[in-house]
């Protein structure tokens, strides 16, 4: 491969959202070429856009195998597009900010990497059907009297600086006390040190907490929903909606069901279903 082909992703990350609105809207011009579905069947394989440093959605396991629940998914698409999710599937590590530019310089067809719907990537994406809901979650401990969200009138509430947790607990707890930590390390020693009354995160990071520390649990149910889909290009609307028809067939079938309880076990009860 040419030595600038293999730089332009990171080039791309580089050079920002207006290079990257520019990249789109060259390279919408030529309709002559197929989107990444036509692009999928003519090769015999479908390029998807995963992470590898984010369980349960995408990483690797101790022989460095891609796992999770991202992964299962672009299985799933693969058989159903190529016949076979092993031959069918090639998996493109991303990152967040490289998800798009890889999208765009067509290394992936689709970025199946636990990405948030927001409006500003809707400019410039194709979003499915959401597949996951991920909220913020307490942690507590487990003598803790706080239960929800209405237990922390008053109590210290530990958030990680600069994530949303921060607006959620201000919006959804305000007469909290918010303490904030630079890291999740932090914070849980704090909780356990009882300098905090609880931790808010993810709830996905929250019940992985739970399932490491039986001294702790959470509290309530996840609040401020955020949801989870996968993306293609804008435009490629019968792309997202074949993409649509195998989420739907996912649910019917139980695929997704089983997935759910495998990545989150007794956990899956928290999460908040699409």
């Amino acid at each position: 491969m040419d030595e600038n082909l293999k730089r332009a992703p990171s080039m791309l990350k580089k050079a920002g959202f207006l290079v990257l609105l520019l990249l789109i809207a060259t390279s919408s011009i030529s309709k002559a070429m197929a989107d990444g579905l036509e692009d999928a069947r003519r090769r015999g394989k479908l390029l998807a856009g995963v992470k590898t440093d984010s369980p349960p959605f995408g990483y690797l396991d101790s022989s460095g195998t891609p796992q999770g629940i991202d992964i299962e998914i672009g299985r799933y698409l693969a058989k159903t597009l190529c016949g076979d999710y092993v031959l069918g599937l090639e998996l493109v590590p991303v990152t967040s900010g490289g998800r798009i530019p890889f999208l765009y310089g067509h290394w992936v067809d689709i970025i199946v990497a636990s990405m948030t719907i927001t409006e500003d990537r809707r400019k410039v994406l194709e979003f499915s059907e959401p597949y996951f809901l991920s909220g913020s979650l307490l942690l507590v401990r487990k003598e803790s009297a706080v239960r929800d969200l209405a237990d922390l009138s008053g109590k210290n509430v530990a958030v990680i600086e600069g994530e949303v947790q921060e607006k959620d607990i201000e919006e959804s707890a305000p007469q909290a006390k918010m303490v904030r930590f630079r890291n999740i390390s932090e914070a849980l020693l704090a909780l356990r040190d009882n300098q905090v009354d609880a931790f808010c995160q993810d709830d996905v990071i929250i019940l992985e907490l739970v399932k490491e520390n039986p001294d702790l649990q959470a509290a309530g149910k996840p609040f401020k929903v955020r949801p989870y889909a996968l993306a293609v290009r804008k435009g490629e609307v019968e792309f997202i909606h074949w993409v649509d028809v195998q989420l739907a067939r996912m649910k019917e079938d139980g695929t997704y069901q089983s997935l759910m309880r495998k990545y989150f076990g007794e956990s899956e009860s928290f999460l908040i279903k699409p």
